[in-house]
């Protein structure tokens, strides 16, 4: 479903106006959308948001490959700051690296580094484009591929037409919600009704999404 047709689905159900077109670019800077419209728009991203927090979500997995250099230790993501890492691999050797603390890094830095085939990974600040950035341990001493798997949110939705990853259903009744309290129309029944349909809703939408992830936690020995 794209962003203006959430908008619209939240409108309906307050018996207000829908947007009958597509915007051009940012909602923010159109002047055919109406001030409530993109209020509306801002309540959207923020159910979104919420919604992606609650649950690793398969719409919302994607790996990151970083090439790494000799003598290298610290490399940039590219993937932001709001991720979560779910696997990182040592494509050649098929070595799963292990995240440890800024301690630990530092106890193996100084006084003297180790280098060979990268075995553990740690944050470490970020790019100047905010990414955040990880240290390799031992330091790379060849060029490899180091593929994270990872769980990037998706981009405030912006544009009529940028289509949205997670469950539609609760992100529409959780905007609902916020727009019943922005209206302040949150003293009657109707606030806790909507309130519960999003949380049924958005349980129904992970115990799916986990019906495809249940293994993960599950180990084989050959």
């Amino acid at each position: 479903m794209t962003f203006r047709e959430l908008i619209n689905e939240v409108l309906i159900r307050l018996r207000e106006d829908t947007i009958a077109t597509d915007w051009s670019g940012n909602i923010n800077d159109s002047s055919t959308v109406t001030d409530y419209q993109k209020v509306i728009g801002s309540l959207i991203n923020d159910s979104k948001r919420n919604i992606e927090s609650y649950h690793d979500w398969l719409v919302l997995r994607e790996t990151k490959d970083i090439t790494t250099v000799s003598g290298t230790r610290n490399y940039s993501l590219d993937s932001g700051q709001e991720i979560k890492i779910i696997d990182v691999i040592d494509q050649a050797q098929g070595t799963h690296l292990v995240q440890v603390s800024r301690q630990y890094i530092n106890s193996t830095k100084y006084p003297t580094s180790n280098s060979g085939d990268s075995l553990y990974y740690a944050f470490n600040g970020a790019d100047s484009s905010n990414n955040l950035k990880v240290d390799l341990e031992p330091v790379p001493n060849a060029v490899k591929t180091i593929s994270f798997d990872l769980v990037k949110y998706q981009d405030e939705l912006k544009t009529a037409s940028t289509i949205l990853k997670v469950p539609e259903k609760p992100v529409i009744l959780g905007a609902w919600a916020r727009a019943i309290a922005e209206r302040g129309e949150d003293g009657g029944t109707q606030t806790s009704i909507v309130a519960q349909e999003t949380s049924e809703s958005l349980n129904q939408a992970i115990m799916l999404d986990s019906g495809n992830t249940q293994y993960e936690s599950e180990w084989y020995v050959s």
